[in-house]
């Protein structure tokens, strides 16, 4: 019984390495290029969402999307430099 309820202790362990809670993942992400214009824009309407929210790929699309979001809310827009940082920040991820 003693050996069987160390086993389950231990896989518990187990399953949990590896993981990162939101805030070691939170840690990353701010010291990646990118972050804090990411953040300063996205943050205008929601939080910041994680890039792996996306494919890569998609990253583009989404970016233009809320963009047409922010125009409609008047609300400040990226320049050409800023919107490349947001891509490749959410692409990174």
């Amino acid at each position: 019984m003693k050996v069987s309820i160390v086993m389950i202790f231990f896989a518990l362990f187990l399953g949990g390495c590896g993981k990162q809670s939101a805030a070691e993942r939170e840690a990353l992400d701010k010291a990646k290029p990118g972050y804090q214009v990411a953040r300063s824009f996205c943050s205008q309407c929601h939080a910041l969402p994680f890039g792996d929210q996306h494919p890569p790929a998609a990253w583009p699309y989404v970016v233009s999307r809320m963009e047409g979001y922010m125009e409609s809310a008047h609300r400040r827009m990226p320049n050409p430099t800023e919107r490349e940082a947001i891509i490749g920040y959410f692409q990174s991820n």
